[in-house]
């Protein structure tokens, strides 16, 4: 989980260095729950944090999400981390555990579009946003390989990568904590993978890959294929 964390971070550090072609563009949904096992129910009156919130303070390019359901993600670009919350109606605290962002108890005060959680540990001032279009930017001609398309897991690798025949594609953890969503090509060995840092900053991953056996070799793993289209 936190390597994996820790490689989304510098992806998105490498995306603002790098300029990609911007002339073919697809839309990019709202995250939503992944996985039975990341979805969780809010206790109490919690309706109060429901929506899309922006915080200076921790990054001026995430977005901060609260669902009726309990499930809270951090999306920048077009990146996500998945979390949840419940509400403590007896003590009045909000638990939040968002990986590397929010985890903690926080007392929570709101007024009007401003949200304050506090925590005995730090303070943090919230704003209610409208979650922008993303869109990625990528060439007009994708070179689709039709031996990667696929969903290939590795056993000595957290990341996992489902690429899709129509040019798009999808790096998470084992765990489905966290995602990136991608549009990729696949030229002499070597596979981009375009995406966005936040809904203005653009980026790319170049990765050499191969086959072996049926096998996957991509970023020096060797990946097995899960399911295909």
């Amino acid at each position: 989980m936190n390597r994996f964390l820790a490689i989304i971070m510098c992806i998105l550090c490498v995306t603002i260095l790098c300029a990609c072609s911007d002339n073919n563009q697809s839309d990019v949904d709202a995250p939503t729950s992944i996985s039975e096992n990341t979805a969780h129910t809010a206790q109490g009156d919690s309706t109060q944090i429901v929506g899309t919130w922006v915080c200076n303070e921790v990054s001026d390019d995430c977005y901060f999400i609260f669902d009726e359901n309990g499930d809270a993600f951090a999306k920048w670009g077009t990146s996500t981390v998945y979390g949840y919350y419940d509400y403590d109606e007896e003590e009045g605290l909000y638990d939040i555990d968002i990986p590397n962002f929010l985890y903690n108890e926080y007392k929570a005060h709101f007024g009007g579009d401003i949200m304050t959680l506090k925590s005995d540990e730090s303070s943090f001032t919230f704003e209610k946003a409208q979650m922008p279009q993303v869109i990625i930017k990528a060439p007009d001609n994708l070179s689709i390989d039709e031996e990667i398309i696929g969903d290939w897991q590795s056993e000595d690798n957290f990341e996992c990568y489902k690429f899709n025949s129509d040019g798009t594609a999808t790096i998470t953890d084992m765990y489905n904590y966290a995602t990136i969503d991608c549009k990729f090509s696949c030229n002499d060995g070597v596979v981009t993978m375009y995406y966005m840092a936040s809904d203005t900053k653009d980026g790319s991953r170049e990765v050499a890959y191969s086959f072996e056996n049926d096998k996957l070799i991509l970023n020096n793993y060797t990946y097995e294929k899960v399911t295909t289209e």
